[in-house]
This record gives structure tokens, C-alpha cells and sequence, in this order.
């Protein structure tokens, strides 16, 4: 249900689903996981070919995506939905992050109401560079979801039904057709053992 107002989007082309890939993955971890799984890869890790500090995802423009979830005749899009339409633009919000951003928002156009363009806009020209994680990150992360055998096994491999699992089945679901989907834009993705390395790659094009 929470991306039902993003399918469209999704339909339309699978960079934004990739882009919630890497969020849920983020948003999976707590911010101390994520700097203490920094740590642990260092060593697995070659920080010099994947550019480090870098923006793992490049955002595009909030007026790209927001069309796709905001309601035809308000032009606007329900508060619960502010996290994922950050997603959608490539930022990438960690679930203890959610209120406070919501907070944030609905301080201008009121408690519980739904937020306007103008609103979220000003917001993102504001934060969204608190929210443009490093390859160093999005590394860190879904290295970390390998290495406990969420979505993949300790040799960084992604195991394709596992990922889907997490998506689909835990915390905020996916449909099972979307991620088919995208899963299979992809041609470099024919298997369901995945190298961390390729699926990076496929979540950055």
C-alpha cells in the first residue's frame, strides 16, 4: 500500500524502483550500524574505484517525481508519503529519519495535512544534501545486509529471492510484479546470485 501511489512511476522506468532498493536498504539499518559496517568492509572494500565520499545516486528534481504520487485535483501528496517521494528523487532517508522530516513539513502546512509542492520543494532546496549519501554508504549498507544473511551471504552475493523478500514481504512492501519488473530491465541480472559489485552498478544506472 505504501508504494501503491508510486507505481505509476515505477511502470514508467525502473530508476526510481532502484532508487527504493537502495533506500529500503539504508533505511534497514540504524545510522551506528551503517558507520560500523563502514568500518568492517574498509578492508573488502576499494574505496579508490568507487569514488568514496561521492553521491552514490544522483537526485534528480523533486518536479520529476512528484506528479507520479500527488493527488490529481490537490496537487498534493499525503504527509506518510513524504519518505518515499524523497526516495523517488534519490535521496536516501533512514527510517529513524522519517518523523523528524514529516515534522519538519507538516509544520507549514499543518498537523497531519497533505504537503503542497512549494512545501516539499522548499525542504529538499533546504536538507537534501543531508539526505545524498556517499558510495561509501550505500556500500557500507548493503554490504552490511550480505554479511548478516538478509539479502545475500558473507561473499557479498546477493541472492536475488532473498533481496526480493525484503522488499516485498518486510516493513514497507513493494508489489511482487514491480519488482520483477525492474529486476529483469536488467540483463546483467540472470541469476539469482548476484556479485555486490554488479548490483551496485544496476542500482546506479
Amino acid at each position: 500500500q505504501a508504494f501503491s501511489a508510486g507505481d505509476s512511476l515505477f511502470c514508467r522506468g525502473s530508476w526510481g524502483a532502484r532508487h527504493q532498493f537502495l533506500g529500503k536498504a539504508l533505511a534497514s539499518m540504524t545510522k551506528a550500524a551503517a558507520a560500523a559496517a563502514a568500518e568492517a568492509l574498509k578492508a573488502k572494500i576499494e574505496k579508490g574505484s568507487k569514488g568514496g565520499k561521492e553521491p552514490f545516486v544522483q537526485p534528480v528534481a523533486l518536479k520529476g517525481v512528484f506528479s507520479h504520487f500527488c493527488d490529481r485535483r490537490t496537487n498534493k501528496i499525503p504527509l506518510n508519503d513524504v519518505p518515499y517521494v524523497l526516495r523517488a528523487m534519490g535521496l536516501t532517508v533512514y527510517g529513524e529519519e522519517e518523523p523528524k522530516i514529516k515534522a519538519e513539513v507538516e509544520k507549514v502546512d499543518g498537523l497531519g495535512k497533505p504537503v503542497s509542492f512549494d512545501t516539499l520543494n522548499a525542504w529538499c532546496e533546504e536538507n537534501k544534501k543531508s539526505y545524498t549519501r556517499s558510495i561509501d554508504d550505500a556500500y557500507s549498507a548493503v554490504g552490511t545486509l550480505c554479511h548478516e544473511s538478509i539479502i545475500g551471504n558473507k561473499s557479498n552475493m546477493i541472492v536475488i529471492p532473498w533481496l526480493k523478500h525484503l522488499v516485498v514481504e518486510v516493513g514497507d512492501k513493494m508489489k511482487p510484479e514491480v519488482f520483477d519488473k525492474v529486476i529483469k530491465s536488467e540483463d546483467t541480472i540472470q541469476d539469482n546470485d548476484v556479485p555486490l559489485e554488479d548490483f551496485m552498478k544496476f542500482l546506479q544506472k
